[in-house]
């Protein structure tokens, strides 16, 4: 429970976005390109996140990346998270 704690206090949205954006595209250099930051932070951005968790959710390869078991995991979950994150902030603007 202890480790669960300290990787939400480390997680950031962002980097799991990277990760999305990883994962979708298959690639850290077309995730940067999408979304307009250097490889180097795509890079950067996902070695926070695994760090944050304590476990590896990519497998680098010359042909790209493919997602780990784990990695799998996080990213069906950070679906959920941001599709509930849109929904709230259409809520938000409702309400505005």
């Amino acid at each position: 429970m202890q480790s669960i704690d300290r990787a939400r206090r480390r997680m950031k949205l962002r980097d799991l976005n990277i990760l999305l954006a990883v994962a979708q595209r298959g690639s850290m250099a077309k995730a940067a390109t999408e979304l307009a930051i250097s490889q180097p932070a795509v890079s950067k951005a996902v070695a926070d996140l695994e760090r944050a968790i304590g476990h590896r959710l990519l497998d680098r390869s010359r042909n790209g990346v493919e997602l780990t078991p784990c990695g799998r995991a996080l990213v069906s979950r950070g679906v959920a998270i941001f599709d509930e994150l849109t929904q709230g902030l259409h809520e938000l603007e409702a309400l505005a």
